[in-house]
Parts: C-alpha cells; structure tokens; sequence
C-alpha cells in the first residue's frame, strides 16, 4: 500500500497539533510534515512532494492564499491538492477567492474531523487520477516516440530502395518495375498496419475487455476476426470496413458470412448488438 504524505501549514502551533492527531488517529499510515513558518513550506514541499497540503489562510508574511498560487505557478507543485483551511474567512465569496487561487478544497474552522478526513480522501482521489493520467501519457508519448523512430526507419529504407531502381529502370524496366510494385505493397501494407494501430488503441480505450471477452466466450476465434468485429461493433458499413482494412467489400460479406456462422448467429440476428454485450 501506498504511503501518503501530507503537509500541514499553519502558524498556530495548536492547529497543527489538532489536525496531525486527527490524522494519525484516522489515517496511521500517513506520513505527515508539518510547519508554522509558511517560507518553509516550500523547502517542505520541494523536498517530500507531498500528495496533500493543508494551509491557514490567515498568517503572517505570508498568507495562504499567496501560498497557494506560488505552488501553482511552480510546474513541480501545482499539481498537488491544496485544502484551505480557515476560521476567519468563511463567506462563500472567500471560498471563491480560494477556489480561483487554485485551492481543491475548503474546510471551516473548528475543523470537524469526519469533514477533514472525507476531504483529505476526496485530494488523494484525485491525486491518483492525476498520477494515472500522467502514466498513461508517459506511455502514449513512448509509444509514439517508437513508431516515430519506426517509421523514419522505413521511409529510409523505402528511400534507398527507390534509389536502386532508379539505377536500374533504363537497363532493366522489368525489374525496375517488379520492385516498384513491390514497394507499393509494401508500403500499403505499412500504412494499413500503422492505421489499425491507431484505432485499436483508441477503440481498446472505450471497450477495454472487448477482444479478451471475444476469446473467451470463442476461444477459436482468430485476430482477423476479431477485428472486423471491432469495426461491427461501430456500426460500420461493409464499404467503410472495407476501406480500413484494404480489402474488396465482397470479401467483407464473405468473412461476416463465415463469422455468424463460427459463432452460432441467425441471419436474424443482429450482429452490431450481438457484439455490444461484450
């Protein structure tokens, strides 16, 4: 289990003594920082990242309001959940003021520990998805760094191959000309799969378990099918699916054909909502 960390400001020392007991007393495996000196708490902050910080509004040299929109101009801070907490500006126009400033949250003195506690919850929510997204950013940016990296490569190659029948084209036309149909084979067939690619991670992002329900409940059902499925699923029509998969429409017709017949399903049946249950 993750160890979160929580950073608590305030420059009353018996504040910070009320909320760090309310969190060891509910949360025992946080890990909690704690400061009466907001200047510190940036040092605080830079050093630990902690996942949730929790600010007085009112304090000397520096308030929390100012506190918090230095954390959020500050690009390794300003995503980390910041809960304001205050007794003496409450109206809902100072939790306006907080929210635009950047705070997430607001809570009102006397701090209510249930209320804190859900509050500290909702920020570390809410750092999780914040940290999942920029995972799958990470991953995203990789795999579009490698495709880059792929691609380069093979119109490099698909270069040096042009240049090589070139060469050859007044000496041997035939040649020339059997390479070149070659390389827009080959050429096709790299834009086709580089397409698929594409979709299939945007399809895999809205129905994450399609292909793994398809085998499981057809174990013998193979990736050409399972991609035409996929593409059934949309609603697409045998001319659009033919046009992204690089075949004749009426191959289209024929593989729909065998697929009812594979998987038990009457030309009654509606194959789109068919698919839709998995």
């Amino acid at each position: 289990m993750k160890k979160y960390k929580i950073l608590i400001i305030d420059d009353k020392f018996e504040n910070l003594q009320l909320v760090f007991s309310i969190i060891k007393k509910h949360l025992p495996n946080f890990e909690v920082f704690q400061t009466n000196n907001p200047e510190n708490a940036f040092n605080i902050t830079n050093s630990v990242m902690p996942d949730v910080i929790i600010t007085d509004w009112d304090m000397p040299v520096i308030s929390g309001l100012d506190l918090i929109k230095s954390f959020k101009k500050n690009i390794n801070t300003k995503h980390i959940p910041i809960i304001m907490a205050t007794g003496v500006m409450i109206t809902s126009e100072n939790l306006k003021t907080a929210l635009n400033a950047g705070a997430t949250d607001y809570i009102r003195k006397p701090i209510e520990p249930i209320e804190l506690i859900a509050r500290i919850n909702s920020s570390i929510l809410l750092t999780s998805y914040y940290n999942q997204l920029m995972q799958q950013k990470n991953e995203e940016l990789t795999k579009s760094a490698i495709n880059l990296v792929e691609s380069h490569e093979f119109i490099n190659s698909l270069l040096g191959k042009l240049i090589d029948v070139k060469n050859i084209i007044k000496t041997n036309p035939d040649k020339a000309i059997q390479n070149l149909n070659q390389l827009h084979k080959n050429a096709s067939a790299k834009i086709n799969e580089n397409s698929w690619l594409n979709f299939e991670k945007s399809f895999s992002k809205i129905h994450s378990n399609f292909s793994k329900n398809l085998i499981d409940a057809f174990p013998n059902i193979i990736p050409s099918e399972i991609k035409l499925c996929s593409l059934i699923r949309l609603g697409l029509l045998n001319k659009e699916i033919a046009s992204i998969l690089n075949i004749a429409p009426n191959s289209i017709k024929v593989a729909r054909y065998r697929l009812r017949k594979k998987i038990g399903l009457s030309r009654s049946d509606n194959f789109q909502l068919f698919l839709s249950q998995f």
